[in-house]
């Protein structure tokens, strides 16, 4: 298996504003007995040596990288290198200032980036490594995505192909066997301890579909609130990987390559609504709806509204495979408009309660949403969390598969004008029921 972990940072300014404020008066008053004595008055105020002075948000990283193989437990890699022998995870919570200009020179900071490669891996097979976070010098809303650019067959050999048949695709099946377990790691000892808190648990490859979409990291998962991660803090993140025991011989010669991206942009003035993504049906019950489905005996294609029936709708010619905008406003009063592809419907609502939903529904079909961005009476909120939500089906069954991805605004968020956004991109593929009313569909589901 081949493997590299690219690991970069976003050094961003922001506006920190010190203000030093130096106050002068002076005042002369001369009195005196005697002919030809004046009194002058006069008085100075002023506020003198003022300065702005920018704030900083840099994103620095450090880490350490094993491999449970042949030769036992071994250390790939890690950064900083412990002075004499020190375990580097035993380097935390001592007496290094790591947003220091000493403590920075230690870690990763741009184009210094750790490889994590293996070129023969065996069942039984396992490694991990901990990403240390530094975020010098505000608090953060950190993002950890990451992409499965390479995931390769490499060709078969005479038992790989009697145990799977002839590769036709040239995708390997190495990423669908591994599995990987992600969580917080406050210790920073490499080990999922009891009560850590788990990421993410599964395949390799719905690691990374998890991963292409955007994790947020919650600055204290010890609270049920999602916090940003403080400035001037350590905090670790755990990826742990093992290829079981039991794996057949389907996966001989495979291999997979991988990006892990760290991305930090200041919290302050920059209220973060989180998102999170599930199967099936929204969790809540809906007070309005969008909708937009594709073709078959449908009598509407678009509607904005309460609930189907009680809506405005209108027509739309879908393209398959075409990926178009679409835009819902709610104008804070009772009135809502839904866009797709200028296309526009428009229906009075109620005053959203909380948080909104997408859901895609799909039937020999992939619907599409990316892109997504929020804003809140005229002002941009950043999303953390996956920014895309897919729905495929291709099992020639009567199933459909649901898809949701949760957008958790408060209240106070969705009663005020909003405006959410984004690409839609529906395809059907070629044995597609014609007739059925919601074949492929993308609804907005609103509490």
């Amino acid at each position: 298996m081949g493997g590299a972990y690219t690991m970069t940072n976003e050094r961003q300014h922001l506006s920190r504003r010190t203000v030093l404020a130096g106050l002068g008066t002076v005042g002369v008053a001369a009195a005196g007995a005697g002919l030809g004595t004046t009194a002058l008055f006069n008085d100075r105020e002023g506020f003198i040596g003022n300065s702005l002075a920018a704030g900083s948000l840099d994103l620095l990283l450090d880490y350490k990288a094993t491999y449970d193989g042949p030769n036992g437990v071994e250390v790939l890699g890690q950064q900083p290198t412990p002075a004499e022998e020190q375990a580097w995870e035993d380097q935390f919570g001592g007496e290094i200032d790591y947003c220091s200009e000493d403590g920075q020179a230690l870690l990763i900071n741009g184009t210094d980036i750790p490889v994590f490669g293996l070129d023969d891996v065996k069942p039984g097979d396992s490694g991990e490594v901990t990403v240390s976070l530094h975020i010098c010098d505000n608090p953060a809303w950190v993002t950890m995505s990451g992409s499965m650019y390479d995931n390769l067959e490499n060709g078969q050999t005479e038992p790989e192909l009697a145990d799977e048949g002839e590769d036709t695709d040239g995708v390997g099946e190495l990423a669908d066997h591994i599995e990987v377990t992600m969580w917080y790691d406050p210790n920073c000892n490499n080990v999922l301890d009891d009560g850590e808190v788990v990421l993410f648990e599964g395949s390799m490859t719905d690691a990374f579909a998890a991963l292409e979409a955007g994790i947020g990291l919650d600055g204290d998962a010890s609270t049920p609130e999602f916090d940003p991660v403080p400035g001037a803090s350590t905090y670790c993140i755990g990826f742990y990987w093992e290829l079981p025991v039991d794996v057949g011989n389907e996966v001989q010669t495979d291999s997979v390559s991988f990006d892990l991206v760290f991305d930090a942009e200041q919290s302050r003035h920059n209220p973060a609504v989180t998102t999170s993504q599930g199967e099936g049906f929204e969790p809540f019950q809906q007070s309005s709806f969008a909708r937009a489905r594709y073709g078959g005996t449908n009598t509407w294609e678009l509607a904005v509204g309460t609930a189907p029936g009680n809506a405005d709708e209108a027509d739309y010619t879908w393209t398959s495979g075409a990926t178009v905008p679409f835009a819902y406003e709610y104008d804070g009063v009772g009135s809502a408009t839904f866009t797709v592809d200028s296309v526009t419907v428009a229906d009075s609502i109620p005053a959203p309660a909380g948080r909104f939903a997408f859901v895609g529904k799909a039937d020999e079909a992939t619907v599409t949403v990316e892109n997504l961005a929020l804003s809140v009476d005229g002002d941009p909120i950043s999303l953390v969390g996956p920014g895309t939500m897919t729905a495929s089906n291709d099992d020639d069954g009567t199933e459909r598969d649901i898809q949701h991805l949760v957008v958790n605004t408060s209240a106070a968020q969705v009663t005020q004008p909003f405006t959410v956004t984004g690409d839609l991109t529906g395809t059907v593929q070629g044995d597609y029921d014609t007739s059925a009313e919601e074949g492929i569909a993308l609804d907005l589901v609103f509490e």
